[in-house]
């Protein structure tokens, strides 16, 4: 698994670098066949105010799929965390779509036989 991080207009981009590694590094957890996980940390002033929001996009490569997820939030660490959070549900998701009909059948089958119908 190859972990890329890139940051536009950060300040304290090798801080949040090692933290967005770390925390991504967790997503091999919930589907091991991922090839490549792209992280973009992208700073820019506020619409409302004169602060900043923090943006960040995940995007994952899986054979025959590619998942991205984008969270804005003020904080660069609360952008990373919600969208690893919305990474972790999309890749659950996905691997559970991935489960076959004759699996599932098969989980039914020993269901019925077990029933003292």
């Amino acid at each position: 698994m190859n972990i890329v991080v890139s940051g536009i207009h950060l300040r304290e981009f090798p801080e949040m670098e090692d933290y967005a590694k770390k925390k991504v590094s967790k997503l091999n957890k919930f589907h091991p066949k991922i090839k490549e996980i792209r992280v973009r940390l992208i700073s820019q002033k506020s619409h409302r105010e004169k602060t900043q929001d923090y943006d960040c996009q995940i995007e994952v490569d899986i054979p025959g799929k590619n998942l991205s997820v984008l969270d804005t939030e003020e904080l660069m660490d609360k952008a990373i965390d919600k969208a690893f959070e919305r990474m972790k549900r999309a890749l659950v998701k996905h691997k559970e779509k991935q489960i076959t009909v004759k699996h599932k059948l098969g989980i039914l089958s020993k269901l019925r036989n077990r029933l003292p119908w």
